[in-house]
């Protein structure tokens, strides 16, 4: 009984990896949505929206494909 479970839980575990890993890209991404919805009125404002997707990006990438 205890190998059973033991092996359920192996084969989930990458997923709970990555949905735990995920929850904190996803909150500051949720945080930064005033910011893409305001910062393309403002001078330069394109320029620096454009580095902040690019580095939300490259978190999710990065949390997705080293779990």
């Amino acid at each position: 009984m205890f190998t059973g479970v033991v092996r359920q839980a192996a084969a989930c575990q990458r997923a709970v990896v990555v949905a735990l890993a995920l929850l904190p890209v996803v909150m500051v991404t949720a945080a930064c949505l005033p910011a893409v919805l305001l910062l393309p009125a403002f001078p330069g404002g394109v320029r620096r929206l454009s580095a902040l997707l690019t580095a939300l990006h490259r978190w999710t990438d990065t949390v997705l494909s080293r779990s």
